[in-house]
């Protein structure tokens, strides 16, 4: 009897596994893959296409002729509701799908406080996100918001193509807490901020927008014509809206990346809270790229009756930021080292991982 697997979005993990079917498809098996986009965007090239170094097609996978070579079927949909029990997910589109596994690889998105919502585009899901980013890099006075790597390396790509595009006025720069804080690179960032020109405020929170001007919790008044959400993840409704297990409505699951409720059920990547760490899992892409194999092993060993495997976290996760000019900041543990080299290593590794799947 055939059975369908379906992937619910094209993350990193998902984009390895639909590259595995297509050398060794599971026999009486189809795979069918639901993504809100006909592109798939990679997070790890948005500060480079923000900067002017990548086009927009460098940081997508087509994703309608990627699953036709690999013989996944297609569809373009967002999923609003899982019923598990009926094995059964509903698209917004009104169409339902059937399924006897299905894996979710859907990231995350970012809490925009309603009072800034009109003038704070969505940056996730990630196929907005060039969109966003050629609004904010182009406003006469851009304030991002945030202190983590995401923040810290898409204000420095900004602030770099404004100077290269002859903008007179800087990206500024609101963290409520110290940037890239307990990563022992504070210091360093700190002179790599100044050297690049951006305003930045620290430990402040921005609490109010009137007539183009942003009043901060400090005292501290900005001109703004837009703003740029880049804090925390935050999980869409639809597990917070099923009778499965959540964690801050993200999805509980084992080590083998399955939903601590339904084993026919998978997610990985940002969308999932691994249960079985002790601390929560970053949600950078890191981990996704890893689960990949592991997701892919795993649905193979549950279409068999095999044992499944466990994916084990490594900590602590290197990390490269691009703070411009083809210069990066390395990142693991509390080392760090910042130059050119960095870069270079950052930039190979997000050329192989897209080469892969163009």
């Amino acid at each position: 009897m055939m059975k369908t697997i379906v992937l619910v979005g094209a993350g990193h993990a998902h984009l390895h596994v639909i590259k595995a079917w297509q050398k060794e498809p599971l026999p009486n098996c189809r795979l069918v893959v639901i993504s809100a986009s006909k592109y798939q965007y990679y997070s790890g090239m948005f500060s480079g296409y923000a900067e002017g170094l990548y086009s927009e097609e460098q940081t997508r996978v087509s994703l309608v002729p990627f699953c036709r070579i690999a013989g996944a079927l297609f569809y373009e949909d967002t999923i609003e509701r899982i019923d598990s029990s009926a094995r059964t997910l509903f698209g917004k589109s009104g169409t339902s799908y059937s399924y006897d596994i299905v894996s979710f690889d859907i990231g995350s998105t970012i809490a925009i406080p309603e009072a800034f919502q009109d003038v704070s585009p969505q940056v996730k899901p990630s196929h907005e996100m060039m969109d966003t980013i050629n609004k904010i890099r182009s406003t006469a006075h851009p304030v991002i918001i945030g202190g983590g790597a995401a923040a810290v390396e898409m204000a420095l790509s900004i602030q770099h193509w404004r100077l290269k595009n002859g903008s007179t006025t800087p990206v500024q720069l609101v963290s409520a807490s110290p940037l890239l804080k307990g990563t022992g690179a504070e210091s360093e960032i700190h002179k790599v901020i100044q050297q690049a020109g951006i305003s930045v405020m620290e430990e402040d929170e921005v609490l109010r927008m009137e007539n183009e001007t942003v009043h901060t919790k400090k005292g501290n008044v900005l001109e703004a014509t837009a703003l740029f959400w880049l804090t925390g993840s935050s999980s869409f409704p639809i597990f917070r809206d099923s009778n499965l297990s959540t964690t801050d409505g993200f999805l509980n699951v084992t080590s083998t990346l399955q939903s601590t409720d339904e084993p026919t059920i998978f997610a990985t990547g940002d969308c999932a809270h691994f249960t079985v760490s002790k601390t929560s899992l970053a949600k950078n892409g890191v981990h996704a790229v890893k689960q990949g194999p592991i997701l892919w092993y795993n649905l193979q060993a549950l279409i068999e009756n095999q044992k499944l495997r466990a994916y084990e976290p490594k900590s602590p996760q290197l990390s490269i930021l691009s703070i411009g000019n083809r210069e990066g900041l390395m990142l693991y543990g509390n080392w760090h080292f910042k130059g050119k080299l960095a870069w270079r290593i950052k930039h190979q590794i997000d050329t192989r991982f897209m080469n892969k799947y163009k």
